[in-house]
């Protein structure tokens, strides 16, 4: 009956209107943490079917009803995502307070004020959104609509993603919603080649303009290649009175097969200057390299879209869980507040007698991802690292996405799965065998007693009442008489 709300930009937030589930992550640790403080060996794994698609949102609860978004990602067509997963312990309810308790009055609210809030933003989020779906309500589409149409899905896509086209002009328009889904589809289809066939045209008049800037600034550096040759040929240099010739090197190689002049027996003389024009443009004609430039401009003018397609610039594109209505018996109508959770589990683990053993984790994801992926169906997946500018340009493109598929947030997103984890860990100072022989304790019966008050807290319900058999009831009352006592 509560929607969560999902920001996007400050002007744009969606509504989430699909299932809420709330998940207990318990985790258990023997031996000494590592010098970072956190423990890096899970991973969060993503992965889609071909021809299928979702958008993957990760963040924290903020307030009641607010997941802020930290990640996001389109994925599709057999993708695959790893994501690898950081848990941070916090400090006990009882390390808390010996910490704290030589500090002055502003220092200690100061403190717990700041607890409290670590506490609330280690409410990890997921949100699974499904396109499919929410395609087909976005252009007044009937259900199941778009289950055999793969292209036009991969074109509507396209359209939102890369070149974020407005809903409106893809949206059935028809004067009746009484006609047959066939027709509201190749409706839709219309709408979307209409607009593809404006994208190619607006593609192949670019290409067109950018070969043609290509062709003249070619022509251009040809012809001051000429005008600088011609310059160097001309008659400049006077010497005693006479003309010079600077005849270029092919006239000397030419010329050098000619018998030898008598040294000094040449004078040199002036020819007439029509004469002499004529003779070094037949030269510069005949004996002349060709330029380098000249040469490519034969190869622009027979293949205009060569070489001119990078200036276009495409535009830029183990646990335990329940469903939320089963989380707190004192529920409102608007909904639960997950941020409230860790509260109550922080109390309730004090209250047992665990508070020196269990601790509240923070779940963070690290930057650096790896995405295997299939370029097309004939080719094998490759593995992509995706780095902190690759993560960023993705959650744009889902936010892109996101914005088209809500209309900018005013249409709710109803194909969503909201997946809120609160996680505990149970830390042992020492391994397995040590905890077992050196200390005399039995870890099963410790990790049974965290399990149940995770469970309690995430069903909302006396720890007493999830047991139904009643053997294992009167055991666990022995080990455990604080958590199972009578009411």
């Amino acid at each position: 009956s509560s929607t969560v709300k999902l920001p996007l930009a400050a002007a744009t937030i969606l509504e989430l209107a699909g299932d809420q589930v709330l998940h207990g992550w318990m985790n258990q640790r023997f031996g000494t943490k590592t010098a970072s403080g956190r423990i890096e060996s899970f991973e969060l794994t993503a992965r889609a079917r071909q021809f299928s698609s979702f958008i993957l949102v990760i963040g924290t609860m903020n307030g009641p009803s607010t997941l802020e978004p930290k990640d996001s990602i389109i994925i599709q067509n057999k993708d695959e995502v790893l994501i690898p997963l950081l848990l941070e312990e916090l400090p006990t309810a009882k390390e808390f307070k010996d910490a704290i308790k030589s500090l002055s009055p502003e220092q200690q609210r100061f403190a717990k004020a700041y607890r409290s809030m670590q506490l609330e933003s280690s409410v990890f989020g997921i949100c699974v959104v499904q396109i499919k779906p929410q395609l087909e309500a976005l252009l007044s589409l009937p259900p199941n609509s778009l289950d055999k149409e793969m292209k036009l899905t991969q074109d509507l896509m396209e359209l939102f993603v890369e070149y974020q086209v407005p809903s409106d002009l893809l949206s059935y328009n028809g004067a009746t919603d009484d006609v047959a889904v066939e027709d509201k589809v190749s409706n839709v289809r219309e709408h979307v080649k209409s607009v593809m066939e404006v994208i190619e045209g607006e593609k192949e008049k670019h290409l067109k303009n950018a070969a043609l800037n290509t062709a003249m600034s070619i022509e251009k550096h040809i012809q001051q290649d000429l005008a600088h040759s011609e310059q160097r040929s001309g008659l400049h240099d006077v010497v005693n009175g006479a003309l010079i010739d600077p005849r270029p090197p092919t006239m000397f190689y030419k010329s050098a097969t000619a018998p030898a002049r008598r040294s000094g027996a040449a004078k040199l003389r002036a020819p007439s200057g029509g004469a002499q024009k004529e003779r070094f443009r037949s030269v510069q004609s005949s004996a002349a390299p060709v330029p380098r430039m000249a040469k490519m401009s034969a190869v622009a003018a027979a293949s205009p879209g060569r070489g001119t397609v990078s200036q276009v610039s495409q535009p830029a594109p183990q646990s335990y869980h329940g469903r939320t209505e089963h989380v707190l018996a004192d529920r409102s109508s608007t909904g639960v507040d997950f941020t409230l959770i860790p509260k109550t589990l922080d109390v309730a683990i004090e209250n047992n007698g665990e508070g020196s053993a269990l601790r509240s984790t923070i779940i963070k994801t690290r930057d650096t991802w790896t995405r295997h992926r299939q370029e097309n169906l004939l080719t094998a997946s490759k593995d992509e690292v995706l780095t902190t500018e690759d993560l960023k340009k993705e959650k744009h493109k889902a936010f892109d996405l996101l914005d088209a598929l809500s209309r900018s947030g005013s249409l709710p997103i109803q194909y969503s799965e909201l997946h809120v984890i609160v996680a505990l860990t149970h830390c042992f100072d020492k391994s397995v065998m040590e905890t077992v022989i050196c200390d005399n304790v039995n870890p099963i019966e410790k990790l049974e007693l965290s399990t149940l008050l995770l469970a309690s807290a995430i069903h909302g319900v006396p720890a007493r009442e999830m047991i139904k058999d009643d053997g294992e009831l009167l055991r666990l009352k022995g080990s455990f008489p604080l958590l199972l006592k009578d009411e």
